[in-house]
This record gives C-alpha cells, structure tokens and sequence, in this order.
C-alpha cells in the first residue's frame, strides 16, 4: 500500500516537471526570439543607407518580436511645432502626408508621450479615464490597446513610435513597453546617423553645383577675357579697312551675347548727329535709308547719347517713352532693345545696340552688363583706330608737302605757328569755357597791384563767384548738362562786365572778375547786383528750365595786400560768408570776417584736441516698434563735452568737422563707445535682441578699411555684428563707387545691417536705392511733422512705405512729435519710430534707467 503511493507521488512530480520544462523552453525560444530581432534591428542600424527604407525594415523587425500590425512613427520638430508621420501602417485610421501644426494634435495619446516625455501602455478604460479628466481630446478610431514610446535625443523628444490593437485578441503587456522602450533606443541611433548622412549628401550636393557654377563663371570670364584681347588686337591691324574692324566686333560680341541684329552707331557732338557706321538688321521694314547720317532727336540711340548710360528697353517702356514725347514710335516688331554708350575722355562717341525682333529672346541685366563692359574696350579700340587713321592720314600730307617744296614748307610753318598760338591759348585758358584761367588771373591781379603801388588812383576790385545750385544740377542731370550750363554762365559774365575788365574761371562753378579803374564803389556793387539778377534767372538746359543763383564776394584793392593769392583768399571768405548768409546775393569783405576765420580754425584745433583727448561720447535716442511702443534699439548721436567750451552741441562742431575731414575719427569714436555701452547693458541684462544704430560719414565709404576698421571695434567690445547698424545719407549713394560698393557688401557680409538716412531730402529714389545692399530707409523727419494735417505729406509717406516694402527693406520715421502722428504711420504700415514724443536723446545713465524701467 506504501509502495503504490509512492510510485503515484512519484509519477506526479516527474509530470510537473515535464511541463515546467516545456514553459522553460517555450520561455527560452520567446527569449532567443527577440535576441535574434534586437540583434537584426543593432546590424540595421548600421548596415542601412536610407531613411525611405529604414522605416519599413524597422517595422519587420518589431512585427517579428511582438504583434505590430498597426505601427507608425511621427517626427516632432520642436522649433518649428510641427509633426510628420514618416511612416504608418494602419487598419482603421489614416494621416496626413506632409507636415502639419502640433496644435492640431495636442491631446492626442501621442502629444501625451511628447509632452511626458515617458512611455504609455493605454488600455481602454485607461483611455476612458484620460478623456473624462480631459487630459485626452483627440483620439482618433476607437480600438484596445494603445503602446508608444518616445524617440529620445539628448533628453529632447524628436518622434513618438506606436503600436495598437483594435481587437480582443490582440492585447499589450508592461514587458511589451519595456521591450518597444529598449527597441526605440536603437532606432534613434539609427536616425540620427541616417540624417546625419542625408545632410552630409546634400551638403555634397549643394558644394558639386557651386563649383560646377564656378567652373562656368570661369569659363564665360575666360571667354570675355579672350573677347577683349581680340577686339585690341583689331586696333593694331593698321591695314584693316574699318567695316572690317566693325564686322570683326560684331563677330566677337555675337558669341558673348545674341547680336542678330547689330548696330554700331557715331555720335557728332558739334553738329548732333548720328551716323549709323555698321548695322545689320533682320527686320524687312527697315531700309537703308533707315540707317542714313541723321540728326538725333527722338531717336533711341540719342536717348543712349542724353543719358550718357546703358538703356535696357522692353517694347512697353520704348512706347511709354513714344508716348511722353522723348523719342519717336517703336516700331511693333522690337521685343527687346539694349543700347550702351562708347565714351572715350568722358564724351559720348557713339552707341552699341543689340535689338531683338524675336519673343524667345530678351536682353536682360547681366546683358547689360556685359555689353556695357565690352564697350569700354570698343570705345579705346574706335579711338585708337582713330587715332591711327588719323596718323595715317597725317604722314601722306607731310608727305605731300615735302613734294610741294617750298609752298608746302611755308603751310607747315603756317600750321605751326597756329598750333603754337592755340597752345598758348590752351594754356592760358579754360577748354570748356574759354575765359581765362586761374593763372593768368592771378598775373593779371598782381600787375594790378603792383600798378596802384605807383600809382594809388588806379583802384580795382575783386568779385568771387559761386554758383549756388550747381551741384545739384550736376548730380540730377549730369556732367553734360553741367558742362553746358557752365558755358552758358561764362557768356552771360562776358556780356555783363565791362570791356576793360576781366572775367576767369578758376575751376568747378567758381568764377572771377576783375574790375580795374573804378572811381566809385557803387560801380562795382552796380556790376555784382547785374550778375546776381541775371544767374537768378531761369536757363534753359537740354529743353528743361534751371534755376540757380550765385553767392558774390567783393574785395576792393587796399595797400596792406602784396600779392594776388592773399586778395583771392579774402575774396572767397566773403564769398562763403554771402552764402552763409542766404545765397544769392554779395557781401563785402571786412575785417569781421577775419575774426570768423580765426573762430573756425580755433574750433578745429579745439576739435583735434578733443579726439585726442577722447571727449566725444554718444546720446542715445530710443528706437520704438510702433504697434508695442517697444525699444528696439537706440540711434547713437554725437555729443562733445569739451573742456574749454562745456557742452558743444552737433551744429556747432559737425560742420567744420566735415568740412576739415575731422568727423571721420569722431564717428568711429563714437561706434566705439557706443558698442561698449551696449554690450555693458546686454551684462546687466537689460535687453538682448536691441541694437545700436551709428551714422557715418559719406568719406568712411570711400576707405577700403572700413569693414577692417569697424570689426577691430566690434571685437574689441565683444559685441556680436548683428547689434550694430550703420547709417548713412544717399549723396554716398550717388556716384556708385566700386570702393563704396565693395564696402557696403562687406559690412553686409559680417552681419551689420545697412540704414539710408534722411530719405527724400536729397536725390536719390526707391527705384534707385535697391541697387544697394540697403535693409531700412529712414523717412525724413520734414515728411513726418505734421503727417496728421498735411494730406499731401500722408501721401507721400505711403508711397514710400509700400515701395520699401516691394522691396523688402523695412521704414523707420524720424521726427516723430504726437501721438496723431505715430497713429498715423502704424496705420500706413510703418513698424518702426523715433521722435521727440517717445524720448529725446538721453545720456548712457539715463537710457540704463529707461531700460530698467522697461524691463
């Protein structure tokens, strides 16, 4: 009985142990399982090239260790708060393909995990519960269990990884979180080297196309550079006729640029015509006749000659020109038109012209460009043939002479003797004016003198003049017209002063006269007052009337004067002080203004002393954002507290600052203290992203240290570029130097943002402006005064707000004085503003406090 029950005991633990032996075994393969799947998901994260199939094989693997029919893996992207599935596989619900806003997510099971930055096992009654503690808004397709887990980069979460089951069958347990927990750490490593390697690519990629694009910059420059040799090669063909030499340039510029149809065109100032030296022309209309000597007048290659510039014409500006009256009908076949001048000793010789019949092909800018600088070339290459032609020419007539014998000796000697006489007169007088130059005046001054030492009767007077408007005559319609009205004042002059007297030209808009013999002053006066009237008077220049007015100083003989420079001298000092006084009119020397002069040069030398002694230091007149009345920055403004003088204000001390060049060591003095004030602000924490805004004068630009000069300061007050500005006024604008150009680019590459101050004072346009590397136009504050009650000023304001927007510069105002004015300006669109009404200039203590206060 004993041994039966010890055989049935026995039987049973042997049976239990089987089946345990089979849990251990079932457990094992489980185990072995996943290993063999970890391990597959370790070799993919290495072995694998591509984010497009890694995704995919990611999903196979954890399929192989866990149910996972339904599987995606959403991208979080924090700094722009957008997610992207990158991949999904689902039964029930679908998503969206491109990125889209966090937002519209937020709720979801999948921003929890974002935003807990933890794993969730989420059952059904679990997901219940969240959503009536409306922790959950945003379910999506009710189903059983929902598994993610986070995708962890440095603590940061970049993706959410998910599984989920919409049946019974399908159930997920804490070992399965774990195990996708233990998973996700792979697949990170895995994207983080795969992005790695796509950024690498395209970075690769990205270098390939910017050396392919060198490689063709290389080759148009090589082409251009062989284009310009062979065109100074034709020049030294002394046997080539000139219609070859013109076919032959037609040829080279035909392979720069599409020249079907080509003309090259002679400009005769004296008699004002064109001369059509070589065309060809595709367009059947046109006849020869087309092509005769003709005067210029509204033709298109005379408006080339007006401009003395480059003119890129489409058919709808050609007939908008028709139409205001300045050339004649385009013809309605032209698409495109691109004429540059030949300019040789800074005079218009003739015009190249490309002209395109066809609507594929339109000249553009970089044409322009090209043609423009291959016109240099032709224009020497013309004139050198010229020039030889013209030797050419020069040797078959001596040689002739020679076999005139005695008749062709004394023509030559004729010949020469003119020339002598035209040297001479050459040397003694002005060539665009003819009158007398600077050093025959001045000899005929000291005779004067020297005269009324023997014989103190002989009296005689001095008048400087200057023209009042020239510059801006100059500068707004060029040296041609400045040239013409130049001679049509010299002749006016001429026909004013008496024959006896004499009138020069020492240089610029500045003219002399010389009034000897006089027995009273009024005679003189009598004669200022004449010239005063007469260039206060309209002229007429290129059909366009020009108002501008002289400023007259009168210096009558004395015996303390021994030469003539001393008299000249104190003749313009009264000269400037008549202009100082208001323009258009005399003023007569005296002493005073000896006193003046002395004052200025005691200002000077107090202004040298003071930046040696480095007394310049900024005041700061906040910059608001209108619509926040937010301080964005502060315009860093000179002030001088000197001293001998205490306070000196900038209209006391900028003038002759500029005048003697002294401003330029002021301006960099005061960046310097202002970018040290700045950086002491940002450590103390009062603002992080304001800036400070500096003006500099138009010499700085013509400096090729510049961007030097302003990084040394920069680095040395350790403040980052993007916190300076640099302002300055359009007459820098105006010439287009290579050397300001090259800066502007150079200041815009460190990072520092470029300001046009006080626009529309001056000459400049929008139109004109956004061929510079200019972020912000500074609206004049004379626009400004009174926006509110001047409907004309709010007119003029808006344009220029939506034309700086079109072209993505951004406006400040200046001068802002009321509340009705910055309501104004928010409203048209302006973000930005400055004025007495939000704070004056204040001190570095004072704007501390402000910000301060601010924060």
């Amino acid at each position: 009985m004993n041994n039966s029950s010890d055989d049935k005991l026995s039987n049973t633990d042997e049976s239990l142990q089987n089946d345990e032996l089979e849990l251990y075994k079932v457990a094992y393969q489980n185990l072995q399982q996943r290993h063999t799947a970890l391990f597959k998901l370790n070799q993919l994260s290495q072995d694998c090239k591509e984010l497009s199939t890694f995704y995919a094989q990611v999903h196979r693997v954890i399929k192989a260790i866990m149910t996972a029919e339904n599987f995606y893996i959403v991208m979080y992207d924090q700094t722009l708060s957008t997610l992207e599935f990158v991949y999904h596989v689902d039964e029930e619900d679908e998503v969206p393909e491109d990125p889209v806003p966090y937002e519209s997510f937020r709720g979801s099971l999948t921003s929890h995990v974002i935003e807990s930055k933890e794993p969730l096992l989420a059952t059904p009654n679990m997901i219940k519960q969240m959503a009536n503690d409306g922790v959950l808004n945003h379910i999506g397709t009710a189903g059983m269990d929902w598994l993610g887990v986070p995708l962890l980069q440095d603590g940061y979460v970049i993706g959410v990884m998910a599984i989920q089951s919409y049946t019974e069958n399908t159930r997920y347990t804490e070992e399965d979180k774990a195990l996708l927990t233990y998973t996700a750490q792979h697949v990170v490593s895995a994207l983080v080297r795969l992005q790695d390697h796509e950024q690498l690519q395209k970075a690769v990629s990205s270098r390939t196309r910017e050396l392919m694009e060198q490689i063709r910059e290389r080759e148009k420059a090589e082409l251009l550079q062989e284009s310009l040799y062979r065109i100074s090669e034709l020049t030294n063909r002394v046997g080539l006729d000139i219609n070859d030499f013109y076919g032959q340039v037609h040829n080279i510029i035909g392979q720069l640029i599409n020249a079907e149809n080509f003309f090259i065109a002679k400009y005769d100032r004296e008699s004002d015509t064109i001369d059509f030296v070589y065309y060809l022309d595709q367009n059947s209309r046109n006849t020869a006749s087309d092509f005769l000597p003709q005067k210029s007048a509204d033709l298109y290659t005379a408006l080339v000659v007006r401009r003395k510039q480059t003119c890129l014409l489409s058919y709808d500006e050609m007939y908008e020109l028709y139409r205001q009256g300045e050339t004649k009908k385009p013809q309605k076949e032209t698409n495109s038109w691109l004429g540059v001048p030949l300019i040789a000793d800074d005079d218009v010789i003739g015009v190249l012209v490309l002209q395109s019949y066809q609507k594929h092909i339109t000249y553009n800018q970089q044409d322009a460009e090209l043609l423009n600088f291959v016109s240099h070339h032709v224009s020497m290459a013309i004139k050198r043939r010229e020039t030889l032609d013209y030797e050419r020419r020069t040797h078959e007539m001596l040689e002739k002479q020679v076999k005139m014998r005695t008749e062709a000796l004394e023509e030559e000697i004729r010949q020469r003797k003119q020339v002598e006489q035209m040297l001479k007169h050459n040397a003694s007088h002005d060539d665009l004016t003819g009158l007398p130059n600077r050093v025959v005046f001045l000899d005929l001054l000291d005779h004067a003198i020297n005269n009324m030492k023997r014989r103190p009767e002989m009296e005689f007077a001095v008048l400087f003049l200057d023209l009042d408007r020239f510059k801006m005559v100059n500068d707004s319609l060029g040296h041609h017209a400045g040239d013409l009205l130049l001679k049509v004042v010299a002749k006016e002059l001429k026909s004013i002063i008496r024959a006896n007297d004499t009138v020069a030209r020492l240089g610029g808009d500045e003219f002399v006269v010389l009034i000897e013999d006089i027995d009273d002053k009024s005679e003189v006066y009598e004669i200022a007052q004449r010239i005063t009237f007469t260039l206060a008077q309209p002229f007429n220049i290129d059909n366009q009337p020009v108002f501008i007015g002289t400023s007259i100083g009168i210096l009558f003989s004395d015996d303390r004067y021994e030469s003539a420079e001393t008299m000249l001298r104190d003749a313009d000092t009264a000269m400037y002080h008549a202009k100082d006084s208001g323009k258009g009119r005399f003023e007569e020397f005296d002493a005073s203004m000896h006193q003046k002069i002395q004052e200025e040069l005691s200002l000077e030398a107090d202004i040298r002393q003071a930046i040696e002694q480095d007394e310049f230091t900024p005041y700061f007149q906040p910059i608001y954002q209108l619509d926040s009345a937010k301080v964005i920055g502060f315009e860093a403004l000179a002030r001088w507290q000197s001293s001998k003088r205490g306070m000196v204000m900038p209209n006391q001390f900028i003038p002759v600052a500029e005048e003697t060049g002294l401003v330029v060591d002021i301006d960099l003095q005061i960046m310097r203290k202002a970018c040290d004030q700045l950086k002491q602000w940002q450590a103390q924490g009062l603002c992080e992203q304001q800036y400070v805004s500096c003006n500099l004068f138009g010499n700085h630009f013509y400096n090729p240290t510049l961007p030097d000069d302003i990084s040394h300061i920069l680095n040395s007050a350790g403040l980052e570029p993007a916190h300076l500005r640099i302002e300055l006024t359009e007459r820098v604008l105006l010439e287009e130097n290579e050397v300001v150009l090259a800066n502007m680019k150079a200041l815009k590459q460190l990072g520092i943002k470029l300001l046009l101050d006080d626009f529309g004072t001056g000459y400049s346009s929008l139109s004109y402006v956004h061929r510079f590397p200019l972020d912000v136009v500074k609206i004049d504050r004379s626009f400004i005064t009174d926006a509110h009650l001047k409907t004309s000023n709010r007119a003029i304001i808006k344009t220029i707000i939506d034309l700086a927007a079109n072209l993505q510069l951004a406006t400040i105002s200046e001068g802002i004085e009321c509340q009705e004015e910055a309501d104004i300006l928010t409203q048209m669109g302006c973000l930005y503003g400055q004025g007495y009404y939000f704070a004056k200039p204040m001190a570095g203590e004072k704007a501390t406090a402000l910000l301060t206060a601010s924060k």
